[in-house]
């Protein structure tokens, strides 16, 4: 990923997928990275579907996943309307206009604030605030607590939310902090099967960072613990598992 920052120092240009994506952000409070190519490659298939991003911020993982799989359709919620437009901004700008849509929406809030139509995405993905507000110091940057923190009751309502909007069948996806995990398993049950979890880790021996977890919606079939992803080569570059998927677009194995 490569950055290019404004004139004025608020926003950054940065390129994602080898720069086939040039992505305006801001440089402060909410920045997309290496989670949103991982969660954007966990969408697989060459089929057309439609996918829904949740926590959408500026749109890096949603046009990840148009940039990968053309006949795809997007939808991505974003709470924040500055970023929300900003996403719009994105989509134009990479070409993707006529296949991405962002609303301006809390996803904590009544389902049908969202105007969205239950059930009719074949998958959605989510990049939910990593930290339960109760459990940090607290942060004076509202976007930014707002992008990272949420309540007790937070990761329990986007996989509501995320299974509510799913097709029956379709799949959810989820990015967290490993450490979240038992809490991501605890929402999911119940609502999902065929889960999958994809650790992350940054290097071979070291432990997990981040998970991917997957999920199916009306499956039984039980949890399968996959094989980490490990980033960084011995030499601290990139492995090749990594480079495949950040720069050249590769699903993960599980997609």
């Amino acid at each position: 990923m490569q950055a290019q920052t404004d004139s004025d120092g608020a926003y950054s240009e940065d390129g994602f997928l080898g720069n086939r994506l040039i992505i305006r952000q801001p440089r402060h409070g909410h920045r997309s990275g290496h989670d949103a190519v991982l969660l954007a490659a966990s969408v697989g298939g060459e089929k057309a579907q439609s996918v829904c991003d949740l926590g959408a911020g500026a749109g890096v993982v949603g046009l990840c996943i148009l940039a990968r799989l053309p006949e795809t359709q997007l939808v991505g919620v974003e709470i924040d309307p500055d970023l929300c437009r900003l996403a719009r901004n994105n989509a134009v700008t990479n070409g993707f206009a006529e296949r991405a849509r962002f609303v301006a929406g809390d996803i904590a809030g009544p389902f049908s604030a969202l105007e969205l139509e239950p059930n009719s995405f074949d998958h959605v993905v989510a990049n939910p605030p990593f930290y339960q507000s109760d459990r940090v110091p607290p942060v004076q940057d509202v976007a930014r607590a707002r992008a990272h923190q949420t309540d007790a009751a937070g990761l329990e309502n986007w996989v509501r939310c995320a299974c509510a909007l799913a097709v029956a069948n379709g799949l959810v996806t989820f990015v967290h902090r490993a450490e979240a995990l038992d809490d991501l398993l605890s929402a999911m049950r119940g609502r999902l099967g065929a889960l999958k979890v994809q650790p992350v880790t940054p290097r071979a021996g070291e432990a997990a960072h981040r998970v991917l977890v997957q999920g199916r919606r009306d499956a039984r079939t039980p949890l399968v613990l996959l094989p980490p992803i490990i980033l960084q080569n011995a030499t601290g570059g990139p492995s090749a598992e990594a480079e495949a998927v950040l720069r050249h677009g590769a699903a993960l194995a599980f997609a």
